[in-house]
């Protein structure tokens, strides 16, 4: 038995849900796939991931911290009887992951880019050394892993599964007495099919305007380099790097962004990379498919104006 966490806003199945559901079902040979979805008002997200599982388990445990989640992961893994349980490879999941493989006394794999199974074992290929490696890992059953966002074709609906509401006791310790959430319009950056970032070469905060502006004009979500964030231009939550957020979208463009190696360790592993940068020697052009050496304030109003006549 495989049982999938399913991470969802509230509302909806997450993208890497969607992604985590298709992991399971390429390792489909050891055996029936569940799902259990986590939080409070559970039941519609359930019924949505039912159009992808067989059986859902619901589980209403209120707001979210790591040991409930960690609570109610294990006790749909004794319900269902899995041995693998598969999840995001989410900031939120590596708070709770490693409380459930110690609570299932199993083997811990994180970010996972594809993972197989010889009936014993589960192996899992993950990024290493800022993402310059790959190692290959395998670790005997029972296993918890999560799949490394983007990385995955979402799973297509299967059908019509059952939901059924799953019973926690919560001996809780640690209770979140108020949760203060960034309301942030736009494209999520994790989820983004195309990612504009902008740089500490911008030179202001106001210069992100236009950013903004051939973002909305592409369906893209905006970045930051971790020199702009700590300047106090943009929240962390747009940050992309070492430090910040792992992306892999089909295109990214990245604008007055020198490309230090913690930035690549970010986004290196993008399907086209297109670079504006005055400097012909910034690392960013050993990486980019397509390379424009120039004043950004001069490339950027040219490059909103190309991306709204291709948007008409």
């Amino acid at each position: 038995m495989i049982l999938v966490v399913l991470e969802h806003d509230g509302q909806r199945l997450r993208k890497g849900a969607l992604e985590a559901i298709s992991r399971a079902r390429q390792l489909s040979t050891l055996g029936p796939i569940a799902g259990v979805v986590i939080g409070e008002n559970t039941q519609a997200v359930a019924q949505e991931a039912a159009q992808y599982l067989p059986t859902v388990y619901a589980a209403e445990v209120g707001g979210y911290t790591a040991e409930k989640w960690a609570e109610a992961a294990y006790v749909a893994v004794q319900k269902s009887g899995a041995q693998v349980v598969v999840a995001t490879g989410s900031r939120q999941s590596r708070t709770w992951t490693a409380r459930l493989a110690y609570k299932m006394k199993a083997g811990l794999m994180e970010d996972t880019l594809e993972t197989s199974t010889d009936g014993q074992h589960i192996i899992g290929l993950r990024y290493s050394f800022l993402n310059r490696v790959t190692e290959k890992q395998k670790a005997a059953l029972p296993v918890v892993f999560t799949a490394k966002p983007n990385t995955t074709p979402p799973a297509e609906p299967a059908g019509s599964g059952t939901v059924e509401v799953l019973e926690v006791n919560l001996p809780l310790t640690v209770e979140v007495l108020e949760r203060l959430s960034e309301q942030k319009k736009g494209v999520s950056l994790s989820e983004a099919t195309v990612v504009v970032t902008g740089g500490r070469g911008l030179g202001s905060p106001e210069a992100f305007a236009t950013v903004e502006e051939l973002a909305g004009a592409l369906g893209a979500a905006v970045g930051a380099t971790r020199a702009v964030v700590d300047a106090g231009w943009r929240p962390y939550s747009e940050q992309v790097g070492q430090t910040g957020k792992t992306v892999q979208p089909n295109l990214y463009i990245a604008l007055a962004v020198s490309g230090a190696v913690q930035h690549q360790a970010g986004m290196n592993k993008s399907k086209y990379i297109v670079a504006v940068n005055k400097d012909a020697e910034a690392p960013i052009f050993k990486i980019a498919d397509y390379g424009i050496v120039g004043d950004v304030h001069q490339v950027l109003p040219a490059l909103v104006d190309a991306a709204k006549k291709l948007k008409d």
